[in-house]
């Protein structure tokens, strides 16, 4: 029996030395297939703890460059793979041993993927397991009215026609950012600044976006903002209107503070809009809010969802034309496919109606406003 398992055990060991660049894949295979059965451990050690540890000094580092390094990266990582490739050809042709040579490449490359998997799921990944933002606020996620969300569409209305009204506009009617693009990008922390007081959960190290350059390229796909895990770092298209920029932005910054669903995320931006300190974040928080709301209310009544417009300004019916006459014009295949890919991706960390969870924010958004009511 003694001698079984230590030819078991030489084995085993024989195998972790060939194989041993797997093993961080191992372990986060190991946390994908465990994490989702135990939301407080994830919510306690991952999204409390190892993220914050791990995420902090990759975004003090990557906060001090100004350029996207996302964006730098999608450009240089064709340009490596072609030099590497053509290094590791020069490598053959010179190696005494082409298939010692070709073992050690490919135990470069299982390091890289091993490692680079093991690190998403640390960043990132980790965090879709933790627990829902309705147990983490107490928020009240039962049914509601139709009343109750009409009228909190009236509000949602009434606030940005107000905050609509001191902002200014371009030729066509549209919002325009008060203090330009740059400066908007910076004050993006600042409403997170002001609900981390009350929601220490929501702490984050990274408090402004980058902008994209090749944003109108991005529109095609029908991205209008990106986080990236590995650099911590929260990208925006600045192609689309000046409307949605601030609301994009405090999107991407709930990723940065260890939040992965799309809904919790759209929550949250709406909710550091409504008290960040400028005009520009609060228009578009309840801009946002309104949007994704009423299209909820006209899905159930169209008359009720009517009445809610009458409170909209006239710039404000402007600016929700404008987003969507901006996506409409970059419809067509490459959208299609970049949906189902978002769609694919969203479902594969266990969120079962993919991109559909989108429209979860305004059930967020309802118990919140039941509960707390608008700021």
């Amino acid at each position: 029996m003694k001698t079984k398992v230590c030819v078991l055990l030489k084995s085993a060991l024989r195998v972790l030395r060939r194989f041993y660049f797997l093993i961080p894949a191992l372990a986060a295979i190991i946390l994908y297939k465990v994490l989702p059965h135990l939301p407080r451990f994830t919510e306690t050690v991952f999204s409390r703890f190892l993220f914050r540890i791990i995420s902090f000094p990759i975004a003090i580092i990557t906060s001090l460059i100004p350029i996207s390094i996302t964006e730098l990266s999608l450009l240089l990582i064709p340009i490596s793979m072609m030099v590497l490739l053509v290094f590791f050809i020069i490598l053959m042709i010179r190696s005494e041993s082409r298939l010692k040579t070709a073992g050690r490449a490919a135990r470069a490359v299982g390091w890289v993927m091993s490692f680079t998997l093991l690190l998403y799921m640390l960043l990132h990944g980790a965090n879709y397991y933790r627990l829902p933002v309705s147990t983490l606020m107490h928020l009240d996620m039962s049914p509601k009215s139709a009343d109750l969300l009409q009228s909190f569409c009236i509000d949602l209305a009434k606030s940005a026609s107000s905050e609509r009204a001191t902002l200014k506009e371009d030729e066509n009617g549209n919002t325009v950012l008060s203090n330009g693009l740059l400066k908007t990008l910076a004050q993006a922390g600042d409403g997170y600044k002001i609900l981390d007081n009350r929601y220490p959960f929501l702490w984050g190290s990274v408090n402004r976006t980058k902008p994209a350059q090749l944003s109108y390229k991005w529109s095609y796909t029908g991205i209008s903002g990106m986080y990236f895990p590995f650099f911590v770092e929260a990208n925006v298209n600045i192609d689309q209107p000046d409307s949605a920029i601030p609301a994009t932005s405090a999107h991407e910054l709930a990723h940065t503070r260890g939040f992965a669903r799309e809904d919790e995320c759209n929550f949250f931006a709406c909710l550091s809009c409504f008290v960040n300190p400028s005009p520009d974040y609060r228009y578009s928080g309840y801009l946002m809010a309104y949007i994704f709301c009423s299209n909820a209310l006209y899905s159930y009544d169209a008359d009720m969802w009517a009445e809610t417009r009458t409170y909209c300004t006239d710039g404000v019916i402007r600016d929700i034309e404008a987003r969507t006459e901006y996506w409409d014009s970059f419809k067509g295949e490459v959208q299609k496919i970049s949906n189902r890919v978002n769609d694919n991706f969203i479902q594969s960390q266990g969120v079962d109606d993919g991109v559909l969870s989108y429209d979860r924010v305004v059930r967020l958004l309802l118990a919140y406003y039941e509960k707390e009511g608008l700021y």
